[in-house]
């Protein structure tokens, strides 16, 4: 299983947690008559928190490590999520100081746990959302036949190796099965089709995975045609 599936996993999890803390709070706060009984909604609701921070954490750190692995390569949705989801933590541990420590000013909480399911609903369709009909939409019937011209290209292999180690050795191993972030490259020119895609694995489609990148990769247009040349000779040595 990917990084980011299990990403997303965790990311539903801890949005249908923070939609069951803001329904406890909501009917605890604007139901004179309840079916359920107050002491019942506020352990559930405590439990829901208690997910929800849990969630949060280790999500934050997986979102640390991606960032830290990609560097300034990282897309500018990535950055957006990452602001949202900073503002996320902050909001959080900010309701639950007030609930622990500054009671004075508990009538803040409701709204702050409002903020706090809005953000995360917001978070989850930026990364969450955008991932799973990114991956449904990427079809393998979008295929590139590669041209005579890709069939011919040459390169420095040491410039493609040094092109790899920068841009894609923290996510792609070039020499093990073993995935990292993303699937090995390992004999990728060698097999009959890229990972996510699909589609069949040449040049041409190589390119375009990483022109217009499928699923939750960084993308890198600015490389240069001879950068280009350099990976793909690299790229047939491993």
């Amino acid at each position: 299983m990917s990084f980011f599936v299990i990403k997303v996993i965790l990311g539903t999890i801890l949005f249908l947690s923070g939609l069951g803390a803001t329904l406890t709070m909501l009917t605890l706060m604007g139901r004179a008559e309840k079916k359920t009984s107050s002491t019942t909604l506020r352990k559930l609701h405590k439990f829901f928190g208690f997910i929800f921070f849990l969630l949060l954490l280790v999500l934050a750190f997986m979102g640390l490590r991606y960032w830290a692995s990609v560097g300034d390569e990282i897309s500018t949705r990535a950055v957006m999520h990452g602001i949202l989801a900073l503002a996320l933590f902050i909001v959080f541990f900010t309701k639950v100081a007030i609930i622990q420590y500054f009671k004075q000013f508990l009538k803040m909480a409701p709204t702050l746990g409002l903020i706090v399911f809005s953000l995360s609903f917001v978070v989850f369709v930026i990364s969450g959302k955008y991932y799973i009909l990114r991956g449904y939409f990427s079809s393998p019937a979008a295929e590139i036949t590669e041209t005579s011209t890709s069939e011919q290209i040459q390169g420095k292999v040491g410039e493609g190796k040094k092109i790899f180690d920068t841009k894609c050795l923290s996510c792609h191993s070039p020499d093990t099965e073993e995935r990292k972030i993303g699937p090995s490259l390992m004999g990728l020119l060698k097999k009959d089709s890229l990972p996510h895609t699909g589609n069949p694995a040449t040049v041409e489609n190589i390119k375009k995975q990483l022109i217009r990148p499928a699923l939750t990769m960084p993308a890198f247009k600015d490389f240069t045609d001879q950068e280009f040349t350099d990976l793909f000779a690299y790229l047939r040595t491993i």
